[in-house]
């Protein structure tokens, strides 16, 4: 029979168990390396067997685990090879991780390494439950050891609910959709009387972290932002010193009138309309200007190095390559802004968007306790009460992964798991190499050489 179960999380004393809950997360963060200063050394083992043993079976009896489960001698979970003769060069095999080896091979420990279960005590509950299959047979004994080659299942609907978010109780679903009716009516109400200011809301808004939908959402926007600033890049490589005296001087010719500011009034401010005009009066008074004769041929003959030029031709020439060099950067920096301003603009707005919301009533406590089929939630984002979408299922529905699950996703060396039909195959005992053992443990390897040594002496009385 297994120990009785007093706590859980333990936050008290903030030891670590074989579990995903969040609070034991905590205490993994929270935990501070055994300090042994001052202590002797049957006070380092016994603290060290009592950090370990936390972890590694705490539901089984200290006397079962010393006298049955304990193997002192370690040889057949070792691999041994060069390394452990202790060269400098060679990194030394963890074999003081294989204490706790044994355990492994336990179809419950198996399970929660598997991550079919939450917690090897819940492993416990499906094995006892006969959910749980080995080579096709329903096996009832968590301690049922396995051997390479086995097989293990679980029922599918066992896996979704161990590392599913749990499923809210119909009260508190009821709380909870009533709650996000009332913010959705504050919404409308607002929307109805400002819809301007709400909208620009909405639209700077914040993406949830939580949500899947607003990382596509945002992966799509990094894929339009970085289209579009290649295409504002290609822009502005277009735009050089010749591109813009081609522009004007084909601006200016087409005036019908006099050439002023106007002119050019589809670049830049006012600033770089003047420098347009500058430059197209200053070659129109030139006594050789390419105004009368242009083409795109004397137009590079203009740029060119040519040392016919007349010292009066040079000086106005550096002038008027200052003024295309100015130019040149405000044509620029007028493109990148006309780039940002497109993707920030609300071109999409409809004021009237808010006349098609509508409110909502709240939902019935009474009537819906009664009879769950009563419950009608018709939210933008939700047709179904909180969390119940399927009230068959004893988990959240739709399936969301449980909190911080991630953080527990290390799959073993050992098994094989395929998490699409809930099967996994065992395929040897776990071993040690150098530098590495395939028992997962929390502690160094200094806790786990002195919990060694305690049990070497104590499992052998």
């Amino acid at each position: 029979m297994p120990r009785r179960l007093d706590n859980v999380s333990r936050m008290v004393r903030g030891q670590i168990g074989m579990s995903m809950n969040k609070l034991n997360l905590f205490n993994l963060y929270r935990k501070q390396p055994i300090n042994y200063l001052g202590k002797t050394l049957y006070q380092q083992k016994w603290a060290a067997k009592s950090e370990t043993r936390s972890y590694h079976g705490e539901h089984l009896r200290e006397k079962r685990f010393k006298k049955v489960l304990f193997e002192p001698e370690l040889k057949t979970f070792s691999q041994l090879d060069a390394s452990l003769k202790g060269g400098q060069d060679i990194a030394q095999t963890p074999i003081t991780l294989q204490t706790y080896a044994t355990l492994e091979k336990r179809l419950e420990f198996a399970l929660f390494r598997s991550m079919f279960a939450s917690s090897v005590r819940q492993a416990r509950q499906f094995i006892l439950g006969g959910y749980v299959k080995v080579n096709g047979v329903t096996i009832k004994h968590p301690s049922f050891p396995l051997k390479s080659g086995d097989v293990f299942s679980v029922d599918p609907e066992r896996v979704l609910y161990a590392l599913g978010k749990s499923k809210p109780s119909l009260n508190k679903s009821i709380g909870i959709d009533n709650k996000q009716i009332r913010y959705w009516n504050h919404y409308v109400n607002m929307a109805k009387k400002n819809p301007q200011k709400v909208w620009e809301m909405q639209q700077n808004k914040p993406d949830s972290l939580n949500s899947i939908n607003n990382f596509e959402r945002k992966a799509r926007n990094m894929a339009k932002q970085k289209n579009s600033e290649s295409i504002m890049k290609s822009e502005q490589n277009k735009t050089n010193k010749k591109s813009i005296l081609r522009n004007i001087i084909e601006l200016g010719k087409s005036s019908t009138g006099e050439v002023n500011e106007s002119t050019f009034e589809s670049y830049g401010n006012k600033l770089a309309q003047t420098k347009f005009v500058q430059v197209y009066k200053t070659l129109a008074d030139s006594k050789n200007s390419i105004i009368n004769d242009y083409s795109d041929s004397n137009l590079e003959l203009y740029f060119s190095k040519d040392s016919e030029k007349s010292v009066e031709e040079k000086t106005e020439f550096r002038k008027i390559n200052n003024i295309l060099r100015e130019l040149e950067k405000s044509e620029w920096e007028r493109i990148r802004l006309n780039f940002e301003n497109s993707g920030n603009e609300t071109s999409n707005y409809d004021p009237s968007y808010a006349d098609k919301l509508t409110p909502l009533k709240s939902l019935n406590k009474d009537e819906i306790l009664e009879d769950e089929t009563k419950a009608f939630v018709s939210l933008p984002w939700q047709k179904h009460l909180y969390g119940r979408k399927d009230p068959s299922k004893s988990f959240f529905t739709p399936w969301t992964p449980r909190a911080f699950l991630g953080a527990f996703a290390i799959l073993p060396s050992h098994i094989e798991i395929s998490f699409d039909t809930c099967h996994a195959v065992y395929l040897r005992d776990p071993i040690a190499r150098p530098g590495h053992s395939e028992v997962i443990s929390p502690f160094a390897e200094n806790v786990h050489e002195r919990a060694y040594m305690y049990y070497i002496k104590k499992g052998m009385s």
